[in-house]
C-alpha cells in the first residue's frame, strides 16, 4: 500500500453518513418490472463475508443520458436503472473517451485513451497481451472475474472468463420495432448473469454484464431508412423532438458536421427524414431502451437473491450515447456533442450516498482506478510511459468539491477504417473545444449558458480570447499525453463531399 493512500475501511468509515451505505437491495418488486423474476424461496441465506467487496458492472450499449427517466426523460420507462440513479451517486458529467464501441470499450477496461491504447476504430487489431487491464489486475489478486455479453474489447478483457457472445434467443416483436441480434443476444446474457450471480460463491467475484441495447436502434433505422409515413404497430403517442434539433447554426459547423452523412452509415439513410420520423425513431430509441431497462432490473434481482447482496458494488454505465435527432443527427459518429460523449455513470453500494449528484468532470477511464480504490487494490506499474493511466479514482469526489480533472477528453479516428476523420474533443468545466484535423475546423461551446450547444462560439470576436487560451490548454494537454494529433493523416471515400451542404442534399 502507498503511503498516504486512502484504504477501502478508511473510505467506508469516512463515508457511511446515517443513511447514506446503502446495498443493492431492491425495497420492492414493483421498481423492478422484469418479466422472469426470481422467487423469494430461492433466496440464499449463507450470505459470505469476503474481505474483498463484490462488483457487478451493468454496461447499455449507446445508452445517452437524456434517456433516462431518472435524468428527466418522462417519455421513457427505465425503473431499474433509475433505482440504481435513487440508490447510488451520479456523476452527471461523464465522458466517453471515443463514441464508439470498440475504442471506448479498449479504453475504460485499461484506463488509457485511445491514442494510448492504439485501438482506434471497431476494426483495431488486438492490443498488447500484457497491457494492464481491469480483468488482470482483479484476477491475479483472486477474484473471480466473469464476463457476460458483448464484448467488442480487442483484447481488453484479459483476466476475464470471457462467455461467448454470440448465441442468440429469438422472440415474435412488433414490426415496429424489429429486433436484431442486440435484442436476441441479450437474452442469452442475462441468462448466463443470473446463473452466475445466483450460484454459490467462495470467493470474491467481478462480474462484467453488457448489454447491447438500445444498440438494435442502429439495424431501425437501416429498415425505416427514408421518407416514409406512419409505422404500423408503433405505440403512441410519438415523443416530441428534442430542443436542438433544428440545424440553424449548420454553416457554422466544422465541415464533418455539415457533412455527416457522408461518413456515416446511418446519417445517409436518414438523410431523408422529416420531423415525424426523427419522432418515430425517438419512439424506437425509448423502446430498446426500455427493453435494456428490464434486464437491468433482473440484474439488480440477481443480486438481492444471491449471496453476495450485502458486499456488493453496482456500476452503471454506457460506453457512448446517441445523437437522438439533436442537429438532426442518429446513432453515433464524428462528433462529440453531449448526446453522443457524455454517458451516464453510477456508483451503488455500501459506502456510497444515495441520490447524490456529481457535476465535476469525470470519463470512462477513470473505472479502473476507481475500482482499484473501492477494493483497496493497488494498480500495477505501467510497462512503460505510453501505458500510463489516464484515469483517476473518482471516489475523493464523494466526500469533496476538489475536481480530479482539469479537463476531459475524446477523440475519433474512423469507424470501420473507411473514412479518416481525427479529431478531438476537450471539455473544461465551462466550455467544450473541439478540433477537426482536415479543415481545421473548431467548435467552442459555453456549456454553462448553451448546455445544448446551440451556438458555435469559435468565430465570435469577442470570444477570441478564450478561443486562445482554451486552444493554448488543449495543446499542453496534446504534449502531456504524447498524443501527436496534429500528425495524424486523414482519408476520405470519393462520394464524401459531393453535394451540397446539408443532409437532404446527400447523393451516393
Amino acid at each position: 500500500m502507498k503511503e498516504g493512500q486512502i484504504t477501502r475501511r478508511t473510505f467506508l468509515h469516512a463515508t457511511a453518513l446515517a443513511g447514506a451505505a446503502m446495498t443493492v437491495g431492491c425495497s420492492s418488486a414493483s421498481v423492478l418490472n422484469t418479466e422472469n423474476r426470481l422467487k423469494t424461496s430461492e433466496m440464499k441465506d449463507n450470505k459470505k463475508a469476503f474481505d474483498k467487496p463484490n462488483i457487478v458492472i451493468i454496461t447499455c450499449d449507446q445508452l445517452a443520458c437524456d434517456a433516462i427517466g431518472a435524468n428527466g426523460n418522462e417519455y421513457v420507462n427505465t425503473p431499474g436503472i433509475d433505482h440504481i440513479f435513487a440508490n447510488g451517486t451520479s456523476f452527471d458529467k461523464t465522458y466517453t473517451p471515443y463514441p464508439l464501441c470498440t475504442p471506448a470499450r479498449a479504453s475504460f477496461w485499461t484506463g488509457q485513451l485511445p491514442h494510448q491504447t492504439k485501438i482506434t476504430s471497431n476494426l483495431s487489431t488486438m492490443m498488447h497481451n500484457r497491457t494492464i487491464t481491469i480483468g488482470s489486475i482483479f484476477s491475479e489478486v483472486g477474484y473471480d472475474t466473469y464476463h457476460v455479453g458483448k464484448t467488442h474489447d480487442a483484447g481488453s478483457l484479459r483476466g476475464f472468463t470471457v462467455e461467448r457472445d454470440n448465441l442468440r434467443i429469438a422472440s415474435n416483436p412488433s414490426p415496429a420495432y424489429p429486433e436484431h441480434f442486440q435484442s436476441e443476444e441479450d437474452r442469452v446474457t442475462i441468462q448466463k448473469a443470473r446463473e452466475f450471480l445466483t450460484k454459490e460463491h467462495d470467493k470474491p467475484f467481478l462480474l462484467a454484464v453488457e448489454f447491447n441495447n438500445p444498440h438494435n436502434i442502429n439495424n431501425w433505422i437501416g429498415e425505416f431508412q427514408g421518407k416514409h409515413g406512419d409505422i404500423e404497430g408503433m405505440a403512441g403517442p410519438l415523443p416530441p423532438l428534442r430542443a436542438n434539433y433544428k440545424n440553424d447554426d449548420i454553416q457554422n459547423r466544422p465541415e464533418a458536421i455539415r457533412y455527416a452523412c457522408c461518413l456515416q452509415v446511418r446519417q445517409e439513410q436518414v438523410s431523408e427524414w422529416d420531423d415525424r420520423n426523427y419522432r418515430q425513431y425517438l419512439n424506437a430509441y425509448y423502446h430498446y431502451t426500455n427493453m435494456a431497462d428490464d434486464l437491468v432490473g433482473q440484474v439488480l434481482l440477481a443480486i438481492e437473491h444471491s449471496d453476495a447482496r450485502d458486499n456488493t458494488l453496482v456500476v452503471f454505465m454506457s460506453d457512448h450515447g446517441d445523437g437522438m435527432g439533436s442537429h438532426k443527427l442518429v446513432a453515433k459518429s464524428s462528433n462529440f456533442y453531449d448526446e453522443a460523449a457524455r454517458v451516464p455513470f453510477v456508483l451503488m453500494g455500501k459506502g456510497i450516498p444515495a441520490g447524490k449528484r456529481i457535476n465535476s468532470l469525470t470519463g470512462l477511464c477513470d473505472l479502473l482506478p476507481t475500482l482499484c480504490h473501492y477494493a483497496d487494490i493497488e494498480i500495477p506499474k505501467p510497462r512503460t510511459e505510453r501505458e500510463v493511466i489516464f484515469g483517476k479514482s473518482m471516489l475523493p469526489l464523494l466526500s469533496s468539491n476538489k475536481p480530479i480533472h482539469e479537463y476531459m477528453v475524446s477523440q475519433w479516428y474512423t469507424q470501420l477504417n473507411n473514412n479518416f476523420v481525427p479529431s478531438r474533443m476537450f471539455r473544461t468545466e465551462d466550455y467544450k473545444y473541439t478540433h477537426y484535423l482536415n479543415d481545421g475546423g473548431e467548435e467552442l461551446y459555453d456549456m454553462a449558458n448553451d448546455p445544448g450547444e446551440l451556438t458555435n462560439l469559435a468565430r465570435k470576436p469577442e470570444y477570441a480570447e478564450t478561443l486562445k487560451w482554451i486552444r493554448k490548454e488543449f495543446h499542453h494537454y496534446l504534449e502531456t499525453t504524447d498524443d501527436h494529433y496534429f500528425n495524424e493523416k486523414f482519408s476520405f471515400q470519393e462520394s464524401y463531399r459531393k453535394h451540397q451542404e446539408g443532409f437532404r442534399n446527400h447523393t451516393t
